[in-house]
């Protein structure tokens, strides 16, 4: 089965792209304390590569956070919104630069191009930091990936399909919303424009405010996405991974029959298994302290979606 794409979703809109023997991280936000807010699922750093670049989609701090860059590196080359850059040349970060909507630019073997996204441009109201919030779409021969970064629709996404896996955020950290975001409904909309194979969930289920244990509303997006999805026709481009899981993704072209192996704790999971597995948690909810051992309704229902999930490492 010809691979085009491995995507492994590190939590919020933190992803390990692998493409054409180049690998991209985005908006990495990788510590279990982020100002006010606290992450649900701990990341192993030694089972997160060295990327060949960081993009960042927008200022905010769950997007550009200087922690969690440290933890990568100064040395790696990190894209930036213009505006941005000489925030991190101060922070000790010598391999910036900035790039605008309809700019693109290469990574090893795969071109790179910075898309709009509808978003605040203000890193906070202590900050005199200003930068016009983007997204992006990977391209190579065989595939085009698009992370949109933080966003909501915008008249020209339609102009970026096809798409063979979009990156889409469904939600946020806190219990509603606020401007320049794609909810579950506007996330299904987003992938019917775009034409998306292959529809990832980003950006919820992730981090909340530290004064709440576990909210109720955390996992709750990746169930209103499906259900979006479904009215849409569009379940089977549906995957949900949990943080530290990937998702292979074979060419369009291949004649091979689907292959769907769920990997948990080393292990591959049988299907019996799996279904007995989702029949006992009834929900994402009651599931949501497991992620190493079951996957989301919408992914074990998803039997004609082009792909191979893997599990990289098991969370603690």
């Amino acid at each position: 089965m010809g691979r085009i794409a491995a995507i492994r979703w590190l939590g919020h809109s933190s992803v390990q792209i692998d493409l054409d023997d180049t690998r991209i991280l985005t908006d990495p936000a990788l510590t279990a304390r982020l100002g006010h807010l606290r992450r649900h699922h701990r990341v192993d750093m030694s089972t997160v590569a060295t990327p060949d670049a960081i993009v960042i989609s927008h200022v905010h701090l769950d997007h550009l956070h200087v922690p969690s860059l440290r933890r990568l590196g100064r040395e790696i080359r990190i894209v930036v919104p213009a505006g941005a850059g000489q925030l991190l040349r101060r922070n000790g970060f010598p391999n910036v630069d900035e790039t605008r909507v309809g700019d693109t630019f290469d990574v090893g073997r795969v071109m790179v191009e910075t898309v709009p996204a509808v978003h605040p441009n203000r890193r906070g109201p202590h900050s005199r930091v200003v930068a016009e919030p983007v997204g992006y779409v990977l391209r190579t021969d065989d595939a085009a990936v698009y992370f949109a970064g933080d966003t909501d629709l915008f008249d020209t996404m339609a102009d970026l399909a096809p798409i063979d896996v979009a990156l889409l955020p469904i939600w946020g950290w806190g219990p509603s919303l606020g401007e320049g975001h794609l909810n579950p409904a506007r996330a299904a909309t987003a992938a019917r424009r775009l034409q998306a194979r292959v529809v990832v969930p980003v950006h919820w289920g992730t981090y909340s405010p530290i004064s709440v244990k576990r909210p109720v509303w955390l996992d709750a997006p990746a169930a209103q996405f499906a259900d979006e999805l479904r009215a849409v026709d569009m379940i089977d481009a549906l995957h949900v991974l949990a943080p530290g899981e990937s998702v292979v993704v074979p060419s369009s072209s291949t004649e091979d029959p689907l292959e769907l192996e769920l990997v948990a704790d080393g292990n591959a999971v049988g299907a019996d298994d799996r279904d007995r597995r989702l029949d006992e948690s009834g929900s994402l909810d009651a599931v949501a302290d497991q992620p190493a051992k079951v996957q989301s309704p919408a992914l074990v229902e998803a039997e004609g979606a082009p792909v191979v999930v893997r599990r990289d490492q098991p969370d603690p």
